[in-house]
């Protein structure tokens, strides 16, 4: 592949990675919130709306299995390696960026992160001196050596992380076989004799989530120039969705005592 076509494809995935995961942090901080305050809060209460509780909770953990597993998705037939499959995926986000000439090509862009060194002349100066104009373009120089720099050491920083997945026994890579059977075998069809070869575990999720949160950060920096700050999402969701179950908690338990 070409480093422009990989460019364009790398262009279009890392903003839709970056939305999703964003879906997921919000789906799993409101799943743990739940699972937090509610099951304690209605310990030895019981009502017939217990198990709507339940079914949404399943329903959560389910869609956020979804959310990992279309995260993580990659086919696994060699006769479409990674980088030509039309997936936004963290997999082939990674083999994208391995195409030759495209760290050279993000680097070249992230030269363009700063806009430029705002002159610094006084209104009284019509011409800027030779030397503030070389001042300024030292600056500038050393601005833009320092981001292709970080940039540089972001995609690594990003094919080390996403290195996990592919490492033969590493919890990652059994982690996502799990996701990726169980979607594939029963979420998106239910087939009768191949039954996936283990359920994942919500250990799977939250490890798989944490990763995604980690590779999306580094691709965003090194593609976009954003410094996506997932932690504080995931903070300021958490505690929206601690609020919510309280109220989800006051309701079952007030439920409770009118079928007393």
């Amino acid at each position: 592949m070409e480093a422009d076509e990989a460019l364009r494809r790398i262009k279009l995935i890392t903003p839709m990675l970056r939305r999703d995961v964003v879906t997921a942090v919000a789906s799993h901080s409101v799943m743990e919130a739940c699972n937090d305050v509610i099951p304690s809060g209605m310990k030895g209460i019981h009502t017939a709306f217990n198990e709507t509780y339940g079914i949404v909770q399943n329903a959560l953990t389910l869609k956020l299995s979804m959310d990992i597993a279309r995260i993580f998705d990659v086919g696994q037939n060699l006769k479409f390696p990674p980088e030509t499959q039309e997936k936004a995926s963290i997999q082939v986000l990674a083999a994208l960026l391995r195409v030759t000439g495209v760290t050279e090509r993000l680097e070249a862009e992230a030269s363009n992160w700063l806009p430029g060194i705002e002159d610094i002349r006084s209104d009284e100066d019509k011409i800027a001196s030779p030397d503030v104009v070389g001042m300024m373009q030292t600056i500038e120089a050393e601005y833009q050596a320092g981001d292709r720099e970080i940039c540089r050491k972001t995609i690594a920083a990003y094919l080390d992380v996403t290195a996990r997945l592919s490492a033969a026994g590493s919890k990652e890579e059994t982690a996502v076989k799990r996701i990726r059977d169980f979607r594939n075998r029963r979420l998106a069809h239910s087939l009768f004799d191949k039954e996936p070869d283990a359920i994942p575990m919500y250990s799977d999720l939250h490890l798989l989530l944490a990763l995604a949160k980690e590779a999306v950060t580094h691709a965003s920096l090194a593609v976009e120039g954003l410094n996506t700050e997932f932690d504080e999402q995931a903070s300021r969701d958490r505690s929206t969705a601690e609020g919510y179950a309280s109220c989800v908690l006051d309701g079952l338990r007030a439920a409770a005592n009118r079928d007393i």
